[in-house]
């Protein structure tokens, strides 16, 4: 962060993106009767603990320009109830209280945060990894025609750090082709 500040002179703007989708992490994070606390721990750790930290960089940066936005990315897993993944969508909900944290504590000082809730997302290198009889059964679960691209969740996030998402605070907004509908 320093190098950034150094040459632009501050921060204004911050997306929070982090998750450990490894293997190991995905399929070691079984119900919560049979998770090994270290995939418990390592999911904290990366997913919730890291926000946390990226949080004390860039809010006394923002405090000193006097305005600022951040986006958090959380997941749907946050709010859906899912029988495995314990870790993830716990680690995920803390990311949502931490974002209206944030923006309850420092909306006065003009500083916005927001979460995006993304469903998947697959990039052009993904579809290939990821297994065609997953990506079909997702499709059938969305209410549009396609699965999220990475430019979905970047136009998100470019709204809601931009100008235009000026008086949005504290929301979780879904990105997610209609998966979850609120």
């Amino acid at each position: 962060m320093n190098a950034g500040v150094d040459e632009f002179g501050g921060v204004d703007l911050c997306h929070a993106n982090a998750a450990d989708l490894s293997v190991p992490v995905i399929t070691g994070d079984t119900d919560a009767l049979d998770v090994d606390l270290a995939i418990w721990d390592r999911t904290m750790q990366v997913n919730l603990r890291g926000f946390l930290l990226t949080t004390r960089q860039v809010i006394p940066q923002m405090l000193d320009r006097g305005a600022g936005a951040i986006v958090f990315t959380s997941s749907a897993a946050s709010f859906v109830g899912e029988p495995a993944r314990p870790s993830y969508a716990a680690a995920k909900s803390g990311v949502n209280a931490l974002m209206r944290h944030v923006a309850s504590k420092w909306g006065k000082q003009r500083i916005r945060a927001n979460a995006i809730a993304p469903g998947l997302v697959v990039s052009d290198e993904m579809s290939e990894v990821i297994p065609e009889d997953l990506q079909r059964r997702t499709l059938k679960g969305t209410r549009l025609w396609r699965l999220g691209h990475p430019n979905d969740i970047a136009a998100m996030v470019a709204f809601l750090l931009s100008d235009d998402g000026e008086w949005i605070t504290g929301q979780v907004v879904s990105v997610d082709g209609g998966v979850t509908l609120r």
